[in-house]
């Protein structure tokens, strides 16, 4: 007869060195990573609003030249009617020339506040901006301070384009 040996079977599992190490390691990875991450989420947000009113721009030119008629983006902190300021962040309406409402947007989430020199920005039939050389909408995020910022610029001829803008 031939003799089995039996092995002991193996253990299986972490040591208290290998997970001490382990969150250490998950420690500094996250510390690291949590300042780059608010930053990006940040970016990411003022690029979703950036494009929520050049949308409501762009809808509010082309409906002006579809209907031939004045149609009015205006800054609106009740989201029913224009009201007077340069607070865009407090919300928008877009608005036919008989004062029906056409578009809503909510005010801006995160901090981020939103400029423009004018209460109200109309299009006119033809899709050119009324009373207008050019004006731009200046989105800054309040909480990093004097860091680079989004605007929209609009011309006479009723185009708005992108670019960056410096926050005070």
């Amino acid at each position: 007869m031939s003799r089995m040996r039996i092995l002991p079977a193996r253990q299986t599992g972490l040591t208290l060195i290998e997970l001490i190490i382990t969150v250490a390691v998950f420690v500094v990875v996250v510390s690291t990573a949590g300042p780059a991450l608010h930053k990006v989420l940040s970016n990411n947000r003022m690029v979703s609003q950036v494009n929520a009113l050049l949308g409501d721009l762009n809808f509010a030119r082309s409906e002006a030249i579809k209907r031939g008629e004045r149609v009015t983006i205006c800054q609106s902190s009740n989201q029913s009617s224009c009201t007077s300021g340069s607070n865009w962040h407090e919300g928008w309406i877009v608005v036919d020339a008989a004062g029906t409402l056409l578009r809503v947007h909510e005010p801006l989430r995160g901090g981020t506040t939103l400029t423009f020199p004018r209460g109200s920005l109309s299009y006119k039939g033809d899709g050119t901006a009324t009373g207008l050389a050019t004006g731009t909408f200046a989105f800054c995020d309040a909480s990093t301070g004097t860091r680079p910022g989004k605007a929209l610029t609009v011309s006479a001829t009723g185009r708005v384009r992108k670019s960056s803008h410096t926050c005070s």
